[in-house]
């Protein structure tokens, strides 16, 4: 079933060189999903796998690795990168929100917040159905999500805070200005960043827009689909979820299953 995609991404998520800007390597963020899933012989499906941050490292752990991601350009610097690293990972054009691959997976992964794109209940409620078919019946789900931060959610209109400064291999030093817009009602927040460099100010402006999801809230969706939390993490190295965490980490099973959590 087709649907409209999330415009308001594309504009960071079609320009694969400045995401990895922006979102450079996370080596805890790797491991633990290589620990929770990856493996000798194991199957992983990785969805939003983006320019192969993730699956990259899962396939060198052995395991046998499927990622797709909704954008092109995207999965072109992921091929890319997996042939200069040789890495084998079978990637393809897909759409988290319902698709059906024919196979089962022992594990599937839905990293770095990708699930906060997904704006609607219905999105993500058709996302953890497809990943439920998809999963084994003794499979693994691994995804993070920030959790909501009401003093960010709450900043009057129009303010600008600088959310870092990075070095591209052309433009030299990039800064990055956000401002930050929520709407209670619909859990949506959109943020406006704006790029600069010494030369250019303002040379680019990007707007994403993120359905926050709450603790409480999640474990409902997950229940519906027929998913469990096995265990839930405050940040990538295992720390408990606590009113200080601002990642919620998952490891979830189907309902019913005997899978239990990988040191």
């Amino acid at each position: 079933m087709a649907r409209k995609v999330n415009e308001a991404m594309n504009g960071l998520y079609e320009d694969a060189e400045l995401y990895d800007l922006v979102a450079p390597r996370d080596e805890a963020m790797e491991r633990f999903y290589v620990e929770a899933t990856g493996g000798a012989a194991r199957s992983v499906l990785e969805l939003a796998c983006g320019s192969g941050r993730v699956a990259l490292p899962l396939a060198e752990s052995g395991a046998r690795v499927t990622a797709g991601d909704l954008s092109k350009t995207m999965l072109e610097q992921a091929r890319t990168a997996a042939k200069r690293d040789g890495s084998r990972v079978e990637f393809l054009e897909l759409d988290m929100r319902d698709f059906d691959l024919g196979r089962q997976f022992d594990a599937i992964v839905v990293a770095a917040n990708s699930l906060m794109h997904l704006l609607t209940a219905e999105d993500l409620g058709g996302t953890f159905d497809a990943i439920r078919r998809h999963l084994a019946p003794n499979g693994v789900l691994a995804f993070d999500v920030f959790v909501p931060n009401a003093r960010l959610l709450s900043q009057p209109p129009g303010t600008r805070q600088r959310l870092g400064t990075f070095q591209h291999p052309r433009l030299g030093s990039v800064l990055i200005d956000e401002e930050i817009v929520y709407d209670p009602v619909s859990q949506i927040s959109q943020a406006d960043w704006f790029w600069s460099t010494q030369s250019a100010p303002a040379f680019r402006h990007t707007t994403i827009s993120m359905r926050q999801i709450y603790p409480q809230e999640l474990l409902l969706l997950l229940r519906r689909s027929g998913l469990e939390p096995i265990s839930r993490f405050g940040d990538f190295d295992r720390r408990p979820l606590t009113a200080e965490s601002w990642r919620q980490i998952c490891l979830c099973r189907p309902l019913g299953s005997s899978a239990r959590p990988r040191a």
